[in-house]
């Protein structure tokens, strides 16, 4: 073996250190490499949509629903009348603050001004809070007795206002009704044309002979204090 030049000899403690150095910064980069990534929980789109609010204030929530008239239409125990049923909603708030922020007239839309994101979370969560009495699904008309029944009953039980208003007036999904001129025949072969988009449409929830009650109403111009 060679012997080591004194040269080479005054390099060895630089080699040594540059070599600590280099094993020092390749563990520290494994170590990084090694630690896990912090968790960040998700969260759900009601809860984001609440996220800046305070908590619920049920009593608040009545309150604002007696006070904007929500009550007209849907009933003081949000039970459903003219207007559906809104008792134990399931729809997620950022849904439901949506309808309230965009809803078709003669049905009121309130913007942030006229009711605060937090007042329509306190009408959200006391409607939720109720016991649910509204069908999430298509069912059957119910049998109508003999005589006239108030036709706006029958157009919120069929949850025809969903499409074509709340007074048959008509909106972006579907056409307005009221006043139609159209034989009952064209009509009720227009429905049924539908019915595998829309199910209220199908015989077995709306039979031929309530179609042709409610046709009746709709062509004597919809009046929401008729009967049928």
């Amino acid at each position: 073996m060679a012997p080591i030049r004194s040269s080479e000899r005054r390099l060895l403690p630089v080699i040594r250190l540059a070599a600590i150095v280099l094993a020092a910064l390749l563990l520290a980069a494994c170590g990084e490499k090694l630690a896990p990534a912090p968790l960040v929980p998700t969260a759900t789109p009601q809860v984001a949509a609440a996220a800046n609010l305070a908590p619920a204030d049920l009593a608040r929530g009545q309150q604002v629903f007696f006070d904007k008239q929500c009550v007209a239409c849907h009933n003081a125990g949000a039970t459903g009348g003219i207007g559906s049923s809104l008792a134990g909603t399931t729809l997620s708030f950022d849904q439901f603050l949506n309808i309230l922020r965009t809803a078709i007239p003669p049905k009121p839309a309130f913007n942030a001004v006229e009711l605060p994101a937090q007042d329509a979370y306190n009408v959200y969560a006391w409607l939720q809070s109720l016991g649910r009495t509204g069908a999430t699904v298509a069912t059957p008309a119910p049998k109508l007795a003999q005589g006239q029944v108030l036709g706006m009953t029958l157009w919120v039980q069929g949850r025809c206002e969903t499409c074509h208003g709340a007074f048959a007036q008509g909106s972006p999904k579907g056409p307005p009704l009221a006043d139609i001129s159209d034989t009952f025949e064209t009509e009720r072969n227009r429905m049924r044309q539908g019915a595998g988009a829309i199910p209220e449409h199908a015989i077995q929830i709306m039979d031929d002979a309530t179609f042709q009650r409610l046709y009746q109403w709709l062509s004597g111009g919809a009046d929401p204090a008729s009967g049928c």
